[in-house]
């Protein structure tokens, strides 16, 4: 009976202990010239006594390890007997892919870490340019680690993160292309600093192009990633004037329709601003000056919008989900533009209307510096 009950009750038979595991916050993916896949994780240090102590300057709290192998798999395996501890992918926080990767076998390499029930599906991936070791050996001042610093610039430059989840489900969604965030290095005095540059667009799994500039605000407007942004726009009278504008609220709508048995989309774009500097000489509160910057900041949107779209449809990557949209609203009609969506996407017809309302002028109603008299 005593035996019995021992068998039974064997407790966590194939539980580790933490100072067993390799913990890994920072993982990256890259193909070699030579076709290989290449696997570079960064790996939380252990401390010594197990007490926290503080790290000298010029050090690192963590270690990056890497190999390459003929799949991710394999790169894991060989990365494996390179350590003594076993690799924990349970605290995984980023995914890098190199841009030769992203271009080439991205899907097939994506299969091995969406098996793996110790990775989360919340986990955020980026697409960075050039060679993942290289953005590894760059700075990531105020942080300690790399998934912590590209974490928080990833928050300021795009409100709401795309996870590996999200990815996953969209490659597998052929009216609606998959994006990622781009990263890139920077220059600083003597430093490399990474930060978001813009999007990774894919088309057929694979990446077709890059959305950056200009094109990368007019896509956070078609995504609701702009609260809290500033917009500068110049005024038509005087030439000269720029006013920043802060993003209170936006809402964008796609509205599929039919024109002569074709399709065409109607993006509508509302968005609520607050003044956040005037260079002019006007007083916030003139409604002829409120109107004046509603109008600039009116077609300052709508033009980086569109550019962004027709940057989209050259690329062929429908990125902002008009099929889906179509779909939605016209069942019947997209069931006989399914087939042929790639070759309608690229010159569908779109327009953007955008409405602006300037809701709040901030603590001062005069320029400052003005006397009130010559206002």
């Amino acid at each position: 009976m005593v035996a019995t009950t021992l068998l039974l009750s064997t407790g966590c038979w194939d539980r580790k202990e933490v100072n067993d595991l390799a913990i890994v916050t920072f993982a990256g993916l890259d193909r070699k010239d030579d076709g290989e896949i290449e696997l570079t994780l960064e790996i939380v240090m252990p401390k010594k006594g197990g007490k926290e102590k503080q790290q000298s300057k010029g050090s690192s709290p963590t270690l990056i390890w890497s190999a390459s192998g003929l799949t991710a798999a394999d790169a894991a395996s060989k990365l494996q007997l390179k350590l003594p501890r076993a690799i924990y992918w349970g605290q995984l926080e980023l995914l890098v892919i190199g841009e030769a990767l992203s271009r080439g076998q991205f899907r097939e390499q994506m299969d091995y870490l969406v098996r793996d029930n110790n990775i989360r599906l919340r986990v955020q991936p980026f697409v960075c340019r050039g060679v993942v070791r290289e953005f590894l050996a760059s700075s990531s001042p105020l942080e300690q680690t790399k998934a912590d610093f590209l974490s928080g610039e990833s928050a300021h430059a795009i409100r709401q993160p795309i996870t590996l989840n999200r990815l996953v489900q969209n490659l597998g969604n052929k009216s609606e292309a998959s994006i990622l965030p781009y990263v890139d290095i920077t220059q600083d005095g003597n430093e490399s600093i990474p930060y978001v540059k813009g999007y990774a667009i894919f088309s057929h799994d694979r990446m077709a192009g890059v959305i950056k500039g200009e094109s990368f605000f007019g896509m956070k407007w078609m995504l609701h990633q702009v609260k809290g942004d500033t917009e500068t726009v110049k005024l038509e009278e005087p030439s000269t004037s720029l006013i920043s504008l802060g993003v209170l609220s936006s809402r964008t709508r796609i509205v599929p329709g039919f024109e002569e048995g074709m399709p065409r989309i109607e993006v509508g774009i509302e968005t609520e601003l607050r003044v956040v500097q005037n260079t002019t000489r006007f007083a916030a509160t003139d409604p002829k000056f409120i109107h004046g910057v509603e109008k600039a900041a009116t077609d300052h949107i709508r033009h980086k919008v569109e550019k962004t779209i027709k940057q989209a449809q050259r690329m062929g990557s429908d990125i902002f989900g008009f099929g889906d949209a179509i779909n939605r609203r016209h069942p019947r009609q997209w069931q006989r533009l399914q087939a042929r969506w790639e070759r309608i996407f690229p010159s569908l017809q779109v327009k953007v209307k955008v409405l602006v309302k300037v809701r709040n002028t901030g603590m001062n109603n005069l320029p400052a510096g003005e006397p009130r008299e010559e206002v």
